[in-house]
């Protein structure tokens, strides 16, 4: 009797028993857009950068600016001494006055001589001197006026102006020092900070699409740091190279940006992304939930039981976590996100149900052009 006691109370397992659910996150899929980027190291350009010259010989007089300013159009930014050439240009001056007092004299000797040919008291061959004369001292003065313009603008140019709104950089020649036109640096360099470019390289394979859709509008370009990918600022596409660099395969791509923060500095390193199209309205899971087969991409689908089937799929594009689904699933059926390593066809499940957008940004971000087959 006691033996048939013991076994009634002996725990006992049926074979029929039911085995524990595995635990998974799972979420519906959604319907999302797909914005296609593609990405490339770039490099910050000026528009404009001009080392600031001088046109005459003289010596450096006075230096208008302090290293790393600001300066407008136009601003003053050093002054050559002017004194040699304020003495020769009043030089050419005295001598214009001269010849002019020449010619004036010389037309009224004219005028005299024509006077007198009519009464016989001069010859015409006298008349015709005396006009000879003034047609040489005409073109004199003329020349004397051109000297003289000449000598005036030798001497503005001893006034050194900035040539356009921008950023001064270091001083590059010394107060008292003598400079010439002739040498291989200035006295200091310009450089325009708004707007500037960012000079980059792209796969040519993405040529056709940059053409077609660059000539709708202007595509949006965004660049980050090199190193913390922080956001720097937002341009557009300016320019497509007009061939492909046959070495590397690649095509240059020039983007605008305004920098009224000057967040961008000329030569800087950043990463640049042109935003090529959108893809509008596409069923998307999380990357994560995608797995790779020996039989092609496939995710673990829930049925109404609560157990996971295998289904076949046809991926697209991969953006920010989001993988687009082209076929096998539609948008709301609910789909395994994370913990597929533990499951099989036929297994029961118990999902804890999460945002796709949410389990997406656990992600790394990525950008694929190409959509896988």
């Amino acid at each position: 009797m006691l033996a048939l006691l013991a076994w009634w109370q002996w725990p006992r397992h049926s074979a029929s028993a039911a085995i524990a659910a595995v635990p998974v996150n799972a979420g519906h899929a959604v319907v999302a857009d797909f914005p296609i980027r593609v990405a490339a190291v770039g490099t910050v350009q000026a528009l404009n950068t001009v080392d600031v010259k001088v046109r005459v010989d003289g010596q450096l007089q006075h230096v208008a600016f302090s290293e790393g300013q600001d300066v407008e159009f136009g601003q003053l930014l050093a002054q050559l001494d002017q004194g040699p050439l304020t003495a020769q240009l009043r030089q050419a001056e005295a001598a214009q006055r001269k010849d002019q007092a020449s010619l004036e004299n010389a037309q009224l000797d004219l005028a005299r001589f024509s006077k007198l040919v009519g009464i016989g008291a001069a010859t015409s061959q006298s008349v015709d001197t005396a006009r000879a004369q003034v047609k040489a001292l005409a073109a004199t003065v003329a020349a004397d006026a051109a000297l003289v313009q000449s000598d005036r603008l030798q001497l503005g140019f001893t006034t050194l102006t900035a040539p356009l709104t921008g950023r001064v950089g270091a001083r590059e020649a010394d107060i008292g020092a003598i400079v010439h036109p002739t040498d291989t640096t200035g006295v200091v360099t310009v450089t325009q900070m708004e707007p500037i470019d960012v000079l980059f390289s792209v796969p040519q394979d993405v040529l056709p699409d940059l053409l077609a859709n660059q000539a709708k509008a202007p595509l949006p370009v965004s660049v980050t740091t090199r190193t913390d990918g922080e956001a720097l600022a937002q341009g557009s596409l300016v320019f497509i190279d007009s061939q492909v660099d046959p070495t590397t395969g690649q095509i240059k791509l020039k983007a605008s940006f305004a920098n009224t923060d000057r967040k961008l500095w000329p030569g800087e390193l950043v990463n640049a992304r042109v935003l090529v199209q959108t893809d509008l309205q596409r069923v998307a899971v999380p990357s994560r939930a995608v797995v790779n087969t020996q039989a092609g991409t496939q995710l673990f689908v829930l049925a109404p039981d609560d157990k996971v089937e295998m289904r076949a799929v046809q991926t697209g594009v991969s953006v920010d976590g989001m993988t687009e689904i082209k076929s096998g699933i539609k948008a709301g059926d609910l789909i395994v996100f994370d913990g597929q390593s533990r499951l099989n066809p036929g297994v029961r499940v118990a999902a804890t149900i999460v945002s796709a957008n949410a389990q997406a940004s656990a992600a790394a971000p990525t950008t694929n052009m190409d959509a896988p087959s």
